[in-house]
């Protein structure tokens, strides 16, 4: 539901990124995929743990699951920069390959912030598609 012709989609990921309710009804399909699929249980683990790995300070993975190709998570953030930094750590993790990667961070007051983003663990789904 999130690609759109062999890519990601940027009007769907970006209606799932900025809605917690669309954003919890995909990472339960997510969920239920991975249920499923070894090859996504697989991927769930792996990147579940790049993502551990490269938070920083003050930061705590919320929610995460890996589909087919695509995984998704929520970060909640201590500090305003937290979210950002994480992005560009996370995307230099050769370890954990990002093929395509949308975002988007909401404030939530007293410097803390949510962060939700999906991105492509597929080589051939390597770009993000307009309307």
């Amino acid at each position: 539901m999130l690609m759109n012709e062999g890519a990601l989609s940027d009007q769907e990921a970006g209606k799932v990124i900025g809605s917690s309710k669309a954003y919890a009804r995909a990472l339960l399909q997510f969920e239920r995929d991975a249920a499923g699929n070894p090859e996504a249980q697989d991927l769930t683990t792996l990147y579940r743990a790049a993502v551990a790995r490269t938070l920083g300070p003050d930061m705590a993975l919320a929610s995460f699951a890996c589909g087919y190709s695509l995984c998704m998570g929520e970060i909640h953030s201590g500090n305003a920069d937290g979210f950002s930094h994480w992005t560009r750590t996370f995307g230099d993790d050769s370890a954990a390959p990002q093929y395509a990667f949308m975002s988007g961070e909401f404030l939530q007051g007293g410097g803390q912030s949510i962060g939700r983003f999906v991105f492509s663990t597929d080589p051939a789904a390597n770009g993000i598609t307009t309307r």
